[in-house]
């Protein structure tokens, strides 16, 4: 019996309104031939493994990752389109009324995300989504990443729940599918409000 709903953040819960991705621009004002996949967990690893105390150190970081001449141009260009996409941090219309209804329906929710100490930071002033996550656990804080399996050890021991008694929702195969399912934890891969519903009453949960 599933007890917990694990939850991806980033386009499952919340999204950035800019009609852009943020990778894919980085990779085109940089000129890098870097492979975008490739790139994503670059960006991942450079930024969101721990709780950098500067943005710019930060950035200079994934300049180096990068294999780019760091200058203090290039690092504030970067640095400087992430931040506006940040900037227009917002949740789904679903987001609240989702996590509300499982918690009237007896289940505890958690967050695993992939979020830089300033992702969490923009996050946390332009959502209240927080306040309906009973365990929330950012890459930053644990030192690991999605599809890292540590990530989801960590939530486990820090819950106490059985991986059966778990299921992860989120939109990336490899991060939020496959990756957990080797623990025996359940997971949906989330496409859409209606098909995550449609996916939740399988497991007996009933939402609207």
């Amino acid at each position: 019996m599933i007890k917990l709903v694990i939850f991806d953040l980033w386009q499952t819960l919340a999204y950035r309104r800019v009609p852009y991705s943020t990778t894919h621009r980085i990779l085109q004002v940089t000129k890098s031939l870097i492979p975008h996949k490739k790139f994503v967990k670059i960006f991942e690893r450079s930024l969101q493994l721990k709780p950098w105390r500067s943005e710019y150190s930060a950035y200079t970081n994934l300049c180096q990752a990068m294999k780019m001449t760091v200058t203090a141009n290039l690092v504030r260009k970067i640095m400087d389109l992430r931040k506006a996409a940040e900037a227009q941090t917002k949740l789904y219309f679903y987001s609240v009324p989702l996590l509300k209804q499982l918690k009237n329906l007896g289940f505890e929710t958690a967050l695993l995300s992939n979020s830089s100490i300033f992702a969490v930071k923009v996050f946390k002033k332009k959502t209240n989504l927080l306040k309906y996550i009973d365990y929330p656990v950012f890459s930053y804080q644990v030192g690991a990443i999605k599809p890292s399996l540590k990530f989801f050890k960590v939530l486990l021991k820090k819950t106490h729940y059985k991986p059966s008694q778990c299921i992860m929702i989120g939109d990336k195969i490899e991060d939020d599918v496959l990756a957990p399912r080797k623990l025996g934890i359940n997971s949906i891969l989330f496409k859409n409000y209606n098909q995550l519903k449609k996916e939740l009453a399988k497991y007996a949960i009933i939402i609207k």
